[in-house]
């Protein structure tokens, strides 16, 4: 069962293309600007193929269809959700060794220590926001 109106699937079907598009040019410009010309060429062909790619790979491919956006059902809604939960598991677990890295070499308060925060903090803070508004918002992630 399809959970989204077709205007907005026929726009989402497209961003990733229009942002790798208007991302690679500004790369472009970039990299140009401070003088890096390969850079100017391979940083925007990497990122616009990538754009092609999922674009029109994605009727074939769920993997393709997934890094395009195209959230078409709640299968795929499951899929982003917990890819999400997974890459951010991931990311605390790299910020927290990065703050035990600083911690050892006495360089407490850097970086890693100030995304570890940031993370720890905003998961608190959206924990008890979700925790209270149990009853008043939808269990299903999508929504």
């Amino acid at each position: 069962m399809l959970t989204t109106h077709s205007i907005g699937r026929a726009a989402n079907r497209w961003a990733v293309l229009a942002v790798t598009l208007v991302g690679g040019a500004a790369m472009a410009v970039i990299m140009a600007v401070r003088g890096e010309i390969t850079l100017a060429i391979v940083l925007p062909v990497i990122i616009i193929g990538y754009g092609l790619t999922v674009t029109f790979s994605a009727a074939r491919s769920d993997v393709a269809a997934q890094l395009s956006g195209r959230e078409e059902d709640e299968r795929r809604r499951l899929i982003n959700w917990r890819a999400g939960a997974t890459t951010a598991n991931v990311l605390m677990l790299v910020l927290v060794c990065g703050t035990f890295y600083e911690l050892i070499r006495g360089e407490f308060g850097g970086t890693f220590s100030r995304l570890s925060a940031l993370g720890g903090i905003t998961y608190a803070a959206a924990s008890a926001n979700y925790t209270r508004a149990k009853g008043k918002q939808s269990v299903d992630p999508a929504e």
